[in-house]
């Protein structure tokens, strides 16, 4: 099934006062929030303030909302409703709760504090005029903003019931944000992914049945989507396991550190090679990282303070090192060498090296091969990089491609002789 002009209506305006963020975005509650059947948790005021905070907490919409008051409102992609049946009148966003969210911040707090700053700067007349009038034109701009968004045009989805919208929402954000030219971060894509399967897995099973992989499920799921099972069961079993690991060890975290989103792609390389899953114990079946697994992760990567990758003393200061590990024992099974064997799962403690260390007497090693070798095993190992994987973890992977792109000019200009390359 895919989406057609049936599935969402002509635009309508509605009054900003009767738009309300949607606790079921996945980029909003990671807990997968409230059901829709509950319109009055929804709709609560409390539930509402927090959503907003967990936008500006998490997704950078102060960048957003500086960019707005900047230029002004200016409506170029829609905001997508479904107007609850039980509560007539009222609209949960299911696209653009972040703008949604910058526009209620805008009224309350920042206008009424941008007023009380131009208030003390003409009281305490010894501003700058200058600033006194830079402070005049933010309360001019965010009064104009206020004014025109009290009504908005919004694109409802054609949905009369709750199990008509869900069928809906996978296919209409699914083009939007999973394999089209706006994604959502990739704990937020699997997030979602993990919220259409629980919904599936409930729905046969009951509330109180233990969640499990079941693969008819995962392919129906995939299906909504438009990705294969493999990646599907995949992303469920990333973001199910991140989110019993951050559970469990983030009241040991160093003080004043947090686990991000970002940290998600950890369990994301695990589930790529089939070394790490086998050391991590993920089978293809598990939802979560048995205990061991856990405890070695926390120590190896999140133990110690993670001031910068530059000063991250932990034994693995980044994700890929997941991947450097799993590059290690391949080359160790072709060249009869343990690079890979320093760090063991069942006792992280013996790990006494970190990465960084491991690293470089693993590629001063592989110095001592051929040139030529070494480009051989370069090439092979990004011909198996997946053209999905490099999308999705763009913001990874870019300065790495970056800098071997550099590095492959600089040295084809060497070889054909050009001096300032020497």
């Amino acid at each position: 099934m895919t989406p057609t002009y049936q599935d969402i209506g002509q635009p309508k305006t509605v009054d900003f006062s009767k738009l309300f963020l949607d606790p079921n975005n996945p980029r909003i509650a990671p807990d997968h929030g409230t059901r829709y059947e509950d319109p009055d948790a929804i709709f609560d005021d409390e539930i509402q303030k927090d959503l907003t905070k967990r936008i500006y907490d998490a997704y950078q919409a102060g960048e957003l909302e500086e960019a707005i008051v900047a230029q002004g409102w200016i409506p170029l992609d829609p905001i997508i409703v479904w107007e609850h049946p039980a509560k007539p009148g009222h609209y949960i966003v299911v696209e653009g709760n972040t703008r949604t969210s910058v526009l209620r911040n805008l009224r309350d707090p920042r206008l009424e504090r941008e007023q009380m700053k131009l208030e003390r700067f003409i009281k305490g007349g010894k501003t700058p005029a200058e600033d006194v009038r830079r402070q005049q034109h933010i309360v001019d701009q965010l009064e104009a903003i206020i004014s025109d968004t009290e009504q908005l045009v919004v694109y409802p989805v054609m949905a009369d019931t709750i199990e008509d919208l869900e069928k809906k929402l996978p296919i209409l954000l699914g083009v939007r944000h999973i394999t089209h030219a706006r994604p959502w971060t990739p704990y937020a894509t699997n997030l979602y992914i993990t919220s259409l399967y629980e919904r599936l897995f409930r729905d046969r099973h009951g509330a109180d049945e233990t969640l499990r992989l079941e693969s008819d499920l995962v392919v129906r799921v995939g299906e909504m989507v438009s990705l294969k099972e493999t990646k599907t069961r995949r992303n469920i079993q990333a973001a199910s396991a991140f989110g019993r690991f951050k559970s469990n060890y983030e009241d040991q975290l160093p003080e004043g550190e947090a686990f991000t989103d970002a940290d998600h792609y950890f369990l994301e390389l695990i589930l790529q090679n089939k070394y790490t899953q086998g050391q991590f114990a993920f089978s293809k079946d598990s939802l979560y990282l048995p205990d061991e697994s856990e405890k070695a992760l926390f120590e190896w990567a999140f133990s110690k303070p993670r001031k910068s990758e530059d000063k991250n003393p932990n034994i693995f200061y980044k994700a890929e090192n997941i991947r450097l590990w799993a590059e290690m024992a391949k080359y160790d099974t072709e060249n009869m060498t343990a690079f890979a064997s320093q760090f063991d799962v069942s006792a992280p403690e013996t790990a006494t090296k970190s990465m960084r260390i491991a690293e470089a007497e693993y590629l001063h090693h592989k110095a001592k091969q051929t040139p030529l070798n070494t480009l051989q095993s370069l090439l092979e190992a990004l011909k198996d990089l997946k053209g999905e994987t490099m999308v999705t973890q763009a913001g990874f992977l870019e300065p790495t491609l970056q800098e071997i792109a550099d590095l492959t000019d600089h040295y084809l200009r060497m070889m054909k002789g050009d001096s300032d390359a020497a």
